[in-house]
């Protein structure tokens, strides 16, 4: 019987913290069939090789710390890393199939999980919203009724390993907003179709998420990131259908780079932005990401797994 093609999955977990967690999370991984990889910095890799003697870490020189105020590596980092990990198969890049994963998303034990990832990534960039549960403790317990409420973001990403060409360096990282919607539109934008997994197999314990004033560069990341993938595209040909797309680009973009100007620059005679132009700058993101959010989803092509049949009662 031939060896199933390579299933990689790349993630950051944090040493000293969840630990236990953790130990679930990537066990539910491999169960799944991956192989799992942690992207760590210097300052981190070392403990997590003490704590974890059998995972594999990758050590990266330079992390996000300077500006997310903690050492989390740089998406670009894990999509290097996979890159790699799948070479050292010493086979075709598209025969990978490679995942990103957030480090606290527990996979169920599905028996058609793996298989169904590495048929549906061909070509393909698959999206993973998640389940909320309260505990960890609900993993192993949890049944689906079929009216589970799903994340409006994603979680965990997988594609056939061509399709790492599709991303540039980027300041997104793991651990803070925006990579997620980076991702995908990114993938759109260039011609790859997206399937979103709408089965409940992800599942993450609810927390509070907090964040600093850093999420509006991030913000501005996506924004100038999808701007400047979509200047690549103008004047592409003289069809109406192109010269509507370079002026809605036209005037996409000088709205943002007014509103940008008007949020981030001094005011006459301050040191500061005009609160009026902060707020203008908050509500233009606000309505990004609206629009971002809807765009992914409609565009995505809904997968479903079937669950296993249920245990008889004894």
């Amino acid at each position: 019987m031939p060896t199933p093609a390579p299933l990689i999955i790349a993630t950051s977990i944090v040493p000293d913290r969840d630990i236990e967690l953790h130990r679930a999370t990537i066990e539910s991984w491999r169960a799944a069939g991956c192989q799992v990889i942690s992207v760590n910095g210097p300052s981190e890799a070392g403990r997590l090789r003490a704590i974890y003697p059998e995972l594999i870490v990758v050590t990266v020189p330079a992390t996000a710390e300077r500006f997310a105020k903690k050492p989390v590596p740089y998406v670009h980092d894990l999509l290097k890393a996979l890159r790699s990990a799948c070479a050292a198969y010493e086979v075709p890049l598209a025969q990978c199939t490679v995942g990103i994963v957030n480090a606290d998303i527990y996979f169920r034990n599905v028996p058609e999980l793996s298989a169904t990832l590495r048929r549906e990534a061909k070509g393909s960039l698959i999206l993973g919203p998640r389940v909320d549960v309260d505990a960890s403790t609900s993993f192993t317990a949890f049944l689906p009724t079929g009216a589970e409420t799903y994340s409006v973001g994603y979680d965990y990403f997988f594609m056939s390993g061509e399709l790492l060409d599709d991303f540039a360096d980027s300041p997104f990282c793991m651990g803070m907003p925006f990579w997620d919607y980076w991702m995908p539109l990114a993938a759109l934008l260039q011609g790859r179709p997206l399937k979103s997994l709408n089965s409940p197999v992800a599942l993450h314990v609810t927390h509070d998420t907090r964040w600093d004033d850093s999420i509006y560069l991030f913000f501005h990341s996506l924004v100038a990131y999808v701007i400047e993938l979509c200047r690549k595209t103008t004047k592409r040909d003289e069809t109406a259908e192109a010269r509507q797309f370079d002026l809605m680009f036209d005037v996409i973009s000088h709205l943002y780079g007014g509103v940008f100007a008007r949020g981030t620059d001094p005011a006459p005679g301050t040191s500061a932005p005009d609160p009026a132009g902060i707020a203008a700058l908050a509500d233009f993101y606000d309505r990004f990401q609206q629009v971002a959010v809807h765009h992914i989803k409609s565009r995505a092509t809904t997968l479903t797994i079937a669950e296993p049949p249920a245990t008889e009662p004894r």
